[in-house]
């Protein structure tokens, strides 16, 4: 994921949507489209554009980019282009709920024995005599073979969410990054085919497949306090390691279910106060961040507002849960 300073430039080069795509509070994207200069032109503003990310993350995965031909929703309240008049929209200062997009497409830092596959991507359904210098790419719908790994793991019907296995941070485990959702469309002996239905990323043979968790819906609100029990713990990672973390973005904390933590609570990360020469330094918030998935030992957080440009690994956290 890039910092929103690239979108901006992106921007710059990109062409804004016409008013024939807006359809019923959806837009069609088309090549060169940007969030930020979507943000510019419906809600006319451009900073305002994690507004439209947050309703469509279940088919964005990278707000630096967006893939033509995709439906994104866009926020109520907004005044249509076609009209003249300046788009507006509601804001409010209230923590968002979250959303079912926000849980999938999170990535998790977790023991490998904690993820129980049924099976693996195989091979695109696509058998064609034409060659295909570039390889098979997998988009959505397309349908794929899945090596599963015993016999009557799957049935016709069932979701499965599909990860990817990346690096190793020791001692809490290996991040398993979201590459997509796809429905199981047939079941002979040892291979199911599945037909993809989201993607966060980029979905290839080789990624695994496990059986999809349902979420439920986690209510509004902010910082969840009950009885004073405040959680300690510090970043570890980030889901894609880059020098400049941005809202929107997932990282990783060392507490887990095991520390009580649970979907929707918040953290705030900070710069502890210091001793300095002139005097005590006083703490300073850096950002603000969401529980979107929860393992044993860690949470997947999701960056919700950033204060300062400080945010790394080894920084500490705190939040307030309330009790079961």
């Amino acid at each position: 994921m890039r910092s929103w300073l690239i979108v901006a430039g992106a921007a710059v080069l990109a062409a804004g949507p016409t008013a024939a795509q807006q359809q019923g509070g959806v837009h069609v994207v088309r090549e060169g489209d940007t969030l930020w200069e979507l943000a510019r032109t419906y809600l006319g503003d451009p900073f305002l554009w994690p507004e439209i990310f947050r309703l469509n993350t279940d088919v964005i995965a990278d707000p630096a980019r967006i893939l033509p031909s995709v439906r994104l929703r866009l926020p109520t309240g907004v005044s249509r282009v076609a009209t003249g008049a300046t788009p507006q929209v509601a804001t409010s200062a209230r923590a968002q709920p979250l959303a079912a997009g926000d849980f999938y497409r999170a990535a998790l830092l977790v023991q490998d024995a904690e993820i129980r596959p049924v099976g693996q991507l195989a091979e695109l359904e696509s058998p064609s005599v034409i060659p295909i210098a570039t390889g098979q790419q997998i988009h959505p719908y397309d349908r794929v073979f899945v090596a599963l790994a015993g016999p009557n793991l799957v049935r016709t019907g069932d979701q499965l969410h599909l990860l990817r296995r990346e690096r190793e941070i020791t001692p809490f485990g290996r991040v398993y990054r979201s590459t997509g959702i796809a429905t199981v469309a047939a079941v002979e002996g040892s291979t199911a085919t599945v037909v993809i239905g989201r993607m966060y990323d980029k979905v290839a043979p080789g990624d695994l497949a496990v059986p999809l968790e349902r979420v439920g819906s986690v209510p509004e609100g902010s910082l969840r306090v009950s009885g004073g029990v405040e959680l300690r713990g510090r970043i570890v990672a980030f889901q894609s390691p880059h020098p400049v973390q941005t809202t929107q973005e997932i990282a990783f904390v060392d507490l887990g279910r095991g520390s009580g933590v649970r979907m929707g609570d918040e953290f705030v990360a900070y710069l502890p106060r210091q001793q300095r020469e002139w005097g005590i330094r006083p703490e300073i918030q850096v950002a603000r961040l969401q529980v979107v998935r929860v393992t044993e030992q860690t949470a997947s957080v999701r960056i919700t507002g950033l204060q300062q440009p400080a945010l790394e690994a080894g920084l500490p956290v705190r939040s307030s849960v309330t009790s079961p």
